[in-house]
């Protein structure tokens, strides 16, 4: 993960959160309850494009999506040039010959249409979980309790950033590892993923190797289910 960072503008920082008391479940903290703004992690309002009718940190209809010309006023070839590998970063967010608008409106149905979540349910955990685990990152690993089931989260930083090619502001340096202790499932993600799920619906291409499956975030967070059955 950390050859993502290479090609990315030099800074050093930490992921730094502070937590508010959480109660015990056994030997192990419990975060179910926890105020998300209490850690940092503040949801993105949702707004409308008036121009495309796409929603920034909302609902969009996968078919609205398949059309779409731009995304938060930057086109959708100046973002492919950007995300292509040797673009912002030498990796890149999507594979060489990938089209952006068929990424997303991929896992737009497969979230939406066919599970019945949002994105940014799914974000907005992974975010939690990442700012658990950079409060404790000088520990190494952190083994809590979060909506019934056991994780051992963990958080690792890089010198350098990795920015999002939608140009929003937004950046890390931070990696997360979420380990679910009851069925063995990992994911690995950089913070910007859940940023970019959050507004875009954005996983990241197949063709890059920093790609998060939307099935794999769902295997990992059992406790998220299903509206619809695939």
């Amino acid at each position: 993960m950390a050859g993502r960072y290479l090609g990315c503008a030099a800074g050093l920082a930490l992921f730094l959160v502070v937590a508010p008391a959480v109660r015990a479940q056994g030997s192990v903290e419990d975060y179910t309850a926890t105020d998300p703004k209490k850690l940092g992690v503040e949801p993105v309002l949702p707004a409308k494009d008036a121009k495309t009718g796409f929603v920034v940190a909302g609902k969009n209809p996968t078919a609205l999506i398949a059309k779409l010309t731009e995304i938060a006023g930057r086109s959708i070839d100046d973002l492919e040039d950007d995300m292509r590998p040797g673009g912002l970063s030498t990796a890149g967010f999507l594979g060489k010959d990938e089209r952006l608008l068929d990424v997303l409106a991929a896992d737009n149905r497969y979230v939406v249409d066919d599970l019945g979540l949002t994105h940014q349910q799914i974000a907005r955990h992974l975010l939690v979980l990442g700012a658990i685990a950079g409060k404790a990152s000088g520990a190494g690993t952190k083994e809590i309790a979060y909506h019934g089931r056991r994780f051992k989260v963990k958080a690792t930083h890089h010198r350098n950033f990795i920015t999002s090619p939608f140009k929003d502001g937004t950046r890390t340096n931070g990696v997360i590892q979420v380990d679910n202790l009851a069925s063995g499932k990992t994911v690995t993600y950089s913070l910007l993923v859940p940023l970019m799920i959050e507004r875009y619906g954005f996983y990241e291409g197949k063709g890059t190797p920093y790609r998060v499956e939307p099935s794999a975030i769902v295997e990992v967070l059992d406790f998220l289910k299903p509206a619809k059955q695939p």
